[in-house]
């Protein structure tokens, strides 16, 4: 009996010991594949975090600051940006942004000039974004106002005096370097007289992006971002105008909107 009683003891012993072993077993396993749960989480949070922040940038978007949508082919039209000049004014270059003529007068095709325009819209709003200068020019007396009024309506700047070599004599002008624009918008590209407006080429120069209305006669090779456009009359001038500052103000109102995020730094 002391024998079958002690086999007993032990098997019960070691059966108890077996259960013990293997609950603790079981519960070390919950517990590693608890800590593995919650550390999956928190990598997964912070991938997704690192995706939130590479979305955010502007330059991984098509349409980051909502610019296309201020302009259609039909308020194109009924501001008049389809009038060119005189058959015999044109310039070669702009052939293919020719829709036809009528009494002898070229039609600029709306159809070409609308995607161009927006593409032109985008990069203002980037520059704008990024706290980039901006600078307005024309030469047409008739314009001076309109584009005065809008470059301070939008916080930047405007040049409508004759042009005396201030991207490539800044030196003899102001008697030390100071910073240059980071985009040229023109108005027109040629003076009144016909010949191309020296800021053209001395932004080409001085590598400045521009952004410019060209005419029927006018060359558009030697622009950045060219636009097919009348751009003579004031009420079309005045048009493009506004969607120039409402761009400019859509970039610089994300950029206030970002920064009060603290998604990125204030310069």
């Amino acid at each position: 009996m002391n024998i079958i009683f002690k086999n007993l003891l032990q098997k019960t012993a070691n059966s108890t010991c077996h259960r013990t072993f293997n609950r603790g077993v079981a519960n070390t396993q919950a517990q590693r594949q608890h800590e593995h749960r919650t550390v999956s989480n928190e990598i997964s949070q912070i991938e997704k975090s690192n995706i939130g922040e590479k979305s955010i940038n502007p330059l991984d978007h098509p349409d980051f600051f909502n610019v296309r949508n201020l302009v259609t082919l039909e308020d194109l039209f009924k501001n008049r940006a389809h009038y060119g000049h005189v058959t015999g004014m044109r310039n070669p270059w702009m052939n293919d942004y020719i829709y036809g003529h009528r009494l002898n007068t070229d039609i600029i095709d709306l159809d070409k000039t609308l995607p161009m325009l927006q593409n032109a819209l985008n990069f203002l709003a980037h520059i704008a974004y990024r706290k980039g200068i901006i600078l307005f020019l024309t030469r047409y007396p008739q314009h001076i106002p309109l584009v005065e009024k809008y470059a301070q309506e939008c916080s930047e700047y405007a040049h409508c005096r004759n042009w005396e070599g201030h991207f490539t004599d800044i030196q003899r002008l102001f008697g030390y370097d100071i910073r240059l624009p980071d985009l040229c918008i023109f108005l027109h590209t040629l003076h009144p007289l016909n010949y191309l407006h020296p800021a053209v080429s001395d932004s080409n120069k001085m590598l400045i992006p521009t952004i410019a209305l060209c005419d029927t006669d006018c060359n558009p090779n030697i622009v950045t971002y060219p636009i097919p456009s009348n751009d003579d009359t004031p009420q079309t001038i005045e048009f493009y105008l506004k969607l120039f500052k409402q761009a400019t103000l859509n970039g610089k109102i994300k950029r206030k909107e970002m920064e009060d995020k603290g998604l990125i730094e204030k310069i």
